[in-house]
């Protein structure tokens, strides 16, 4: 009897080592994801908006996860420079994407021919973190405080308005064009990479206008460094009620930023939803909603599938509006 219990426990054992010697490696580095440091990749220089975003979503997820979430600055290419580093990524986890309108809604559009990767195909949605508005300022020496005003300045003076942008082919860059179409102004259209530097032509009147993100848009207006005029969505924000929309003088104008988090193509379903989570509980924190709206953002934490929805539903959007109005962002 002794000798047949004996022989029943060492067949199951061998039973399980075989089983685990089946087993694949992807299964377990899955089980025991995040064993090491994760990066978060920005396609935007440090102090801009998008940076900022990234990390405080970055510091609570690695408290969150047990693993330092590393934010890993790759401004270049309007922010698509990140985008195809992560798309070319293994899907294992640790590689992120902090997502923007830019290399993700915009760039199949405007930079179809040159774009080394596909958003739909090499890159998986995982969550909306937050949304804004994009803000229309101006410097105090421009003498200009609202949009009507800023549009017969420049119909007056032809071509002798520098219009900042955050990328030719960003969410501000887009605005920029669709000011001068929409609003039949010829102002000069000065991109620059990234909204801190944007930001010092702007503070140190090389630029005469532009569209910023909230976050950093009410840190200067309120120091009274610029001039807030208007703002990008199609109806008045809440962050900023006093501020009337551009498309209140502009009828049809509409354009507003956002981020998010997308992994490689072929990241498990099991990490994909384990990121979603905790970033959902993160956003949902007292903390993050009054660090959001301090900053004149709003949190969202869409699942992958409305995130994904939201993605194609953008995409398309940009498309008709470049293609209507015959853009050609270079």
């Amino acid at each position: 009897m002794h000798h047949s219990l004996l022989r029943r426990r060492a067949l199951r054992a061998t039973v399980v080592i075989a089983a685990l010697a089946l087993a694949s490696p992807a299964a377990f580095a899955q089980a025991a994801w995040p064993d090491k440091p994760i990066k978060l990749l920005v396609g935007f220089p440090p102090g801009g908006a998008s940076d900022v975003m990234a990390r405080l979503v970055a510091e609570r997820l690695g408290q969150a996860l047990g693993q330092s979430v590393v934010v890993d600055n790759r401004p270049g290419a309007a922010g698509t420079l990140a985008a195809s580093l992560v798309a070319k990524a293994p899907g294992d986890g640790y590689t992120m994407l902090l997502a923007s309108p830019t290399a993700i809604t915009l760039a199949p559009t405007t930079m179809a021919d040159r774009l080394p990767y596909s958003p739909a195909k090499d890159l998986v949605p995982v969550t909306q973190v937050n949304r804004y508005p994009l803000v229309l300022l101006t410097t105090p020496q421009l003498g200009v405080k609202t949009v009507p005003e800023l549009l017969a300045r420049a119909k007056a003076n032809p071509g002798k308005i520098n219009f900042g942008s955050f990328g030719a082919n960003t969410s501000g860059g887009l605005g920029t064009e669709m000011v001068k179409l929409m609003g039949k102004v010829d102002v000069l259209h000065v991109p620059f990479n990234g909204g801190a530097p944007m930001n010092q032509a702007l503070l140190g009147g090389t630029v005469d206008v532009a569209f910023d993100t909230m976050p950093t848009a009410m840190a200067n207006a309120k120091a009274g460094r610029l001039v807030p005029i208007a703002v990008s969505t199609a109806k008045r924000t809440p962050l900023a009620p006093e501020l009337p929309t551009v498309g209140e003088t502009i009828p049809g104008f509409e354009a507003d930023s956002w981020t998010g988090l997308m992994v490689p193509a072929g990241t498990p379903p099991a990490v994909v939803a384990r990121i979603q989570s905790e970033v959902a509980k993160i956003v949902a924190s007292d903390e993050m909603r009054q660090r959001f709206a301090a900053m004149g953002a709003e949190g969202v934490a869409s699942t992958p599938v409305d995130f994904k929805a939201f993605l194609d539903n953008e995409t398309a959007r940009y498309a008709k509006l470049v293609k209507e109005a015959n853009l050609k962002l270079e």
